[in-house]
């Protein structure tokens, strides 16, 4: 017999058993063993939690137009339903508390949207005069001071069109508007700017979710508003800690003058506005920017070192140390100190999540629980989700969990490793063990933090920065044990006026810290610029690394396969042939080597932009004087692909254009007078649809649009698809243009 039952009652001989004398298939295998390995992991079922929270959201933003509420209300009670149905196993449970988060992501983004609602300005309003109070006011060293009001009236808009938030750039330096103080000044206004290029960064969707209604620039003085009503109560409290905050910013600039005072105030108040731009461009290629923006390492390194203070000081008394429980009275001293902290520097969102991930770890003290954990990690995910979903989409949210995941996850792995035994060596040779074992933490932890953000830099930024080891060894024990402890003892000096020693000794820090970040950031090849990655490539590379920080067992290996399916999706490997900006005075074509503009195209926002996403680091300021277009005062001609471009500027070249040329572009309304062309992309159909792409492919060319891409959602301003409409491809295999001769 092929099999017998032994004496366990199991089949003995051949192996695998059979079923019906067949083999069972390796798919079955396979999901028995996948089910095992999960089985085997239940302890840290909870911690998917915020990711399938996280999945609903970007489900609720990934859709074209906007749901309405009864939706999201019906995806909720169906996922209820479903975990009511499933059978009550660990497995049925487990999948559909996973539907419920997804479900509850979902609809916490559409109550998120809602609870947000303000008017949005729909055109330019041209020297208007606006109320307002002052909510910040920014005073910046390479750029035009900025102010942002929250506004009482606007002229020409009745209440309910009136944004509840605006910003506005002032032209003068002789100006210092105090938060809470109600203002009056005129100004010219703009809805929130729109991406250069579909599928760009939406800056429209996070003003959204910011309230800022409209942007612009002061085109007269800012003047006080006589009889105004009170402000309300929320802005004056933030108007008090305002004030606090530029008078601590005074006094650190008093004692520390140029570029080490504003890093100083930046490290202290998390006013980045009085920072050089060679700086910040230096911390950033040198891998160091993320010591500018206060975020976890600023706040631990702030409440631990309280923590620690407060512990060692009632160690110090026997009769505290013995009786009471002063490890916990030294958590509660350094939550209380973080929270001072959070309020002093601004409150940011990357503060506010620093602040909870630390608020978690010190209640866990409080209740004698790990306060380094995954799980912690968790909650304080879900919590910011749950309270500001977009902030799914906000690089600091993604590029500071990522590396607090990478973190914990080898934390947890060499905490569950044994421990050699205690060294009998002499202190000479303990300390050189001890001062090793810094160094390479420092340069460990460096490796996994780097390594874990910068899928999400090079999305986001397009920049790959190759010896940030190098520096943030450097400049880590400057951090941790110079600069931010002489931030925390000059703000404990303050209120005694002894603050310039510790100030000055941070200005030390600082300066080493700056040299540092300029010398390497000189390195040959220190940083590459990438094209755009695909989407999908960076979701599956988070999805990967998610699934090795998260499980224990060696299930985890599988994360690695899923990160390497999406490096393999890493080149986006379908880039725009010709791209057109909104106001339709600029466009760039594709060439052998990159993008190519015509002559004497300025500089621009978009044009910046472009460059990146392209992969080129080209100065916009200094664009090659020589291009393939042929230009004349009347317009610029080029051919991409075989296929004739036009670009008019005046209405003197419309007649030749259009009749040589397969593709059209103007910044005006072209009408009835331009028939022949394939694709016109006029000022009616830019003011429609927003930038454009347009990628030759043959005879074909496909058109997308900005509004076609953000689609009907209450952050955009147009239809979805208008871009239909006003421009596009007339014919997907039209016969080959006539030749122009050219200009």
């Amino acid at each position: 017999m092929p099999g017998t039952l032994n004496g366990e009652g199991e089949v003995g001989g051949n192996w695998p058993p059979t079923l019906h004398g067949r083999p069972p298939r390796w798919s079955a295998l396979l999901a028995r063993g996948l089910a095992n390995a999960l089985e085997a992991e239940t302890d840290r079922w909870l911690l998917w939690l915020p990711v399938f929270f996280a999945f609903g959201i970007a489900l609720y933003f990934a859709l074209p137009s906007e749901p309405g509420g009864h939706v999201a209300a019906a995806i909720a009670v169906i996922a209820l339903g479903l975990l009511m149905f499933v059978p009550r196993t660990v497995f049925g449970l487990a999948f559909g508390a996973a539907l419920l988060a997804l479900a509850l992501g979902f609809g916490a983004a559409k109550l998120r949207t809602e609870l947000v609602r303000a008017p949005v300005l729909q055109g330019e309003l041209r020297h208007v005069s606006v109320q307002g109070y002052v909510e910040k006011f920014e005073r910046r060293v390479d750029a035009r001071d900025r102010l942002t009001l929250r506004v009482l009236a606007i002229d020409r808009l009745a209440s309910e069109e009136t944004p509840k938030r605006i910003r506005v750039t002032l032209s003068g330096k002789n100006v210092t508007p105090v938060p809470g103080e109600a203002v009056t000044l005129r100004a010219t206004l703009k809805p929130p700017p729109e991406p250069v290029a579909p599928g760009a960064f939406d800056f429209g969707r996070r003003a959204w979710f910011k309230q800022l209604g409209g942007l612009g620039y002061a085109t007269g003085r800012i003047g006080p508003l006589q009889g105004a009503p009170p402000a309300p109560l929320g802005l004056r409290l933030k108007a008090h800690i305002d004030r606090l905050r530029d008078a601590v910013g005074s006094r650190v600039r008093a004692e520390l003058p140029g570029e080490n005072g504003a890093i100083a105030v930046a490290l202290i108040t998390g006013e980045r506005s009085g920072i050089p731009r060679s700086i910040t461009e230096a911390m950033r290629d040198a891998g160091l920017s993320h010591v500018l923006a206060i975020s976890g390492l600023h706040m631990v390194i702030m409440a631990g070192s309280v923590f620690w203070l407060v512990r060692a000081l009632l160690a110090a008394v026997p009769a505290l140390a013995l009786r009471f429980p002063i490890k916990k009275w030294a958590a509660v001293c350094a939550l209380l100190a973080a929270t001072f902290y959070l309020l002093l520097s601004g409150a940011s969102v990357p503060t506010i999540r620093a602040y909870l991930m630390m608020g978690v770890v010190m209640i866990a003290v409080l209740h004698d629980r790990p306060a380094i954990t995954m799980r912690n990690v968790a909650l304080a995910a879900l919590a910011i989700l749950a309270f500001s979903p977009e902030s799914l989409f906000d690089v600091s949210f993604q590029m500071s969990f990522a590396a607090v995941v990478g973190l914990v996850a080898v934390y947890e792995y060499l905490s569950a490793r044994e421990r050699p035994p205690p060294s009998k060596a002499g202190p000479v040779w303990r300390g050189l063990r001890w001062a090793g074992m810094f160094v390479v933490g420092a340069g460990l932890t460096t490796l996994i933090a780097g390594t874990a953000v910068g899928p999400f830099a090079a999305y986001h930024f397009h920049r790959m920065t190759h010896f940030g080891i190098a520096a943030n060894m450097i400049v880590a024990p400057l951090i941790s044990l110079l600069i931010m402890p002489m931030a925390l003892l000059s703000l404990l000096s303050m209120p005694f006026g002894l603050e310039a020693v510790p100030l000055q000794a941070m200005g030390y820090g600082i300066g080493l810290m700056v040299g540092t970040a300029e010398w390497v950031s000189s390195w040959p090849g220190a940083v590459t610029i990438l094209p755009n990655l695909s989407g999908w490539s960076l979701a599956l590379i988070a999805l990967g690394g998610l699934w090795l920080c998260l499980w224990r067992t060696r299930l985890r290996a599988l994360g690695l396969v899923i990160a390497g399916l999406g490096l393999a999706l890493a080149p986006s490997g379908n880039h725009p042939d010709i791209l057109i900006d909104r106001d339709g005075k600029t466009a760039a074509l594709r060439g052998e080597d990159g993008l190519i503009f015509p002559t004497a195209t300025a500089a621009s926002f978009s044009v910046e932009k472009w460059l990146l996403a392209d992969g080129d680091d080209t100065d916009p300021k200094r664009l090659p004087e020589q291009s393939p277009f042929r230009c004349d005062p009347l317009g610029c001609v080029g051919t991409v692909k075989g296929k004739t471009v036009a670009l008019i500027r005046e209405t003197g070249a419309i007649a030749e254009d259009c009749r040589v040329a397969d593709i059209v572009i103007a910044p005006f309304r072209l009408g009835k007078a331009c028939k022949s062309p394939r694709v016109i992309v006029d000022g009616k159909a830019l003011s429609a649809s927003g930038a454009h792409a347009l990628y030759v492919d043959g005879l074909s060319i496909r058109t997308e649009t900005v509004a076609k891409h953000r689609g009907r959602r209450p952050w955009s301003g147009h239809d979805a698809l208008s871009g239909q409409r006003g421009s596009g491809d007339r014919s997907s295999s039209g016969k080959s243009p006539t030749p122009g001769d050219g200009r």
